[in-house]
């Protein structure tokens, strides 16, 4: 195994407890030294999940629980529209927010409970890490909703004298066609991925001097950080994680088959 420094972040609401629940098996089979030998956040919605089922349900000897977020924090945003859900939104500030305040490792690896372990333990390489970059993630071919990027040029410009490492380099000028339903290019997605701690700490910072505590600028972590990286001139590398020994599936359906599958492998 790669000698990494990194801690291993999940977050879980009501729903994605349960997902947690069913793909920690998988974890432990194909991911032990990936899991189990490094330390482990997990941060709930205090409003739905209580920290006892989550150390109920994750066996895990270094796990590290936070309640999620602040009280008085309010999310916006249309329960009716998915990139503008509130619900989600709060979830993935917390991908921003919780490494930035609780973790002090060199790296934290985000894994989503839609990931299910199928094997190769030794899939982190030496090669992602050259040059200390700030994101090494799954690649990714588009962004929604489609001026997401447009949103973030606009936001560094209105806050030009509060943003001065990002003001100083050129916008992106991602800008998708009229009546485009997304911005074909290239990103990552972040079910599986590594950032940097120190880069995911100015990613907070920048969000919460412009947009206030626990807020982002746009509702999307891996939309938000990969922008602040990519304007910054930051070391991105992409991977296919697929091929590393990972599912990532979108339906409990799913979810629980392609477990029932890796569970089942002699």
């Amino acid at each position: 195994m790669v000698d990494l420094d990194y801690t291993t972040v999940v977050g879980v609401d009501k729903k994605h407890l349960g997902q947690l629940i069913i793909v920690w098996p998988t974890w432990k089979k194909y991911k032990s030294k990936t899991i189990l030998e490094h330390p482990m956040v997990v941060f709930f919605d205090k409003t739905q999940v209580r920290s006892e089922e989550i150390f109920n349900s994750i066996d895990h000897p270094n796990l590290r629980v936070f309640g999620w977020p602040a009280d008085e924090v309010v999310y916006g945003g249309s329960s009716d529209n998915k990139f503008a859900d509130p619900q989600r939104y709060k979830m993935l500030a917390g991908f921003v927010y919780i490494p930035a305040m609780f973790i002090d490792t060199k790296y934290w690896l985000k894994l989503d409970t839609d990931t299910v372990a199928t094997g190769e333990e030794d899939w982190i390489r030496a090669d992602w890490f050259k040059d200390n970059p700030a994101i090494v993630s799954q690649r990714w071919t588009f962004t929604k909703p489609p001026d997401q990027m447009v949103v973030l040029d606009r936001w560094v410009k209105n806050n030009e004298d509060k943003l001065c490492p990002l003001s100083d380099k050129e916008p992106l000028n991602l800008i998708p066609r009229p009546g485009a339903t997304r911005l074909g290019h290239r990103r990552i997605i972040s079910w599986c991925s590594f950032f940097e701690t120190e880069f995911t700490k100015s990613c907070a910072k920048f969000a919460e001097d412009t947009c206030g505590p626990f807020l982002l600028p746009v509702p999307s972590q891996d939309g938000y950080v990969w922008y602040v990286a990519k304007r910054l001139g930051l070391p991105i590398r992409t991977a296919n994680m697929k091929s590393k020994g990972f599912k990532h599936r979108s339906t409990d359906y799913n979810i629980r088959k392609a477990v029932e599958e890796a569970m089942n492998v002699e």
